[in-house]
């Protein structure tokens, strides 16, 4: 597959890459700083073999994306685009953790969803994996472990607002909103990963089949491993589309 990532630099988004090379496909990176990656052993030698193509860019620039998409599918369709923006926020006491800019997601993903819209045919989508978070609806945030809910209410409260925005245009644009047009990116084109608060724990999908839960609803979802997402969208998502597509996927311990 020749495979798009937005937000890969660290994090879920830089585990996916690295099982997507593993696996053989190619992958272009978007990154404000391709530098480090470059230097990154663990991604060297893909770079090197051109297995790994990085474009310096951000992703709320119309132009980057572009030349990121462009270079993606320089011998052929973009067949999928992970979305894993995000950023390390800072903590306020009026507002909680706070991104700058406040709607970094949302705006990325209308600039992606754009140049998506732009540069294929309704036979050309590609297939899109958006990460976002748990809890960000009445109806998974009344499933929180209690003493989460006031961390998700109040501290968490201005970032999800922010993945809020973000879902609501990939479901806009794939039709899960029920519009009357139905969405013109097709609603079997997208999964959306909801993780459990993240932790830096090793990988315990590589050990056992049941490491982690995975469910539209999930009561008791306290924490997972960023490295257990990214098992999830490689090793199960990726390898049986339709039995995720369409949906949005709660992913736990």
């Amino acid at each position: 597959m020749r495979v798009l990532l937005l937000g890969a630099s660290r994090n879920v988004g830089y585990f996916v890459a690295q099982r997507l090379v593993a696996q053989g496909h190619i992958c272009t990176l978007l990154l404000r700083n391709p530098d480090a990656m470059e230097s990154d052993p663990a991604m060297a030698d893909f770079i090197r073999d051109g297995k790994i193509k990085l474009v310096r860019g951000d992703g709320l620039v119309s132009e980057d994306v572009q030349r990121a998409w462009d270079t993606t599918k320089s011998d052929g369709d973009v067949d999928l685009v992970y979305f894993g923006i995000g950023g390390y926020p800072k903590f306020s006491i009026t507002q909680g953790f706070v991104l700058t800019p406040a709607d970094l997601t949302t705006r990325s993903a209308e600039v992606l969803l754009s140049v998506i819209q732009s540069s294929t045919t309704p036979t050309t989508r590609p297939k899109l994996v958006v990460i976002t978070s748990n809890g960000l609806d009445k109806r998974t945030h009344a499933l929180l472990p209690l003493l989460l809910k006031p961390v998700y209410k109040y501290a968490l409260r201005t970032a999800h607002e922010d993945k809020i925005g973000l879902e609501k245009n990939v479901q806009t644009a794939a039709g899960w909103d029920g519009g009357a047009d139905g969405g013109w990116f097709g609603s079997q084109n997208l999964v959306v990963v909801r993780p459990a608060m993240f932790t830096d724990g090793e990988c315990l999908g590589n050990q056992k089949a049941d490491a982690y839960r995975v469910g539209e609803e999930l009561t008791g979802a306290w924490t997972v491993s960023r490295a257990d997402v990214a098992h999830f969208v490689a090793e199960k998502v990726l390898a049986d589309w339709h039995k995720w597509a369409g949906k949005s996927w709660v992913i736990a311990y």
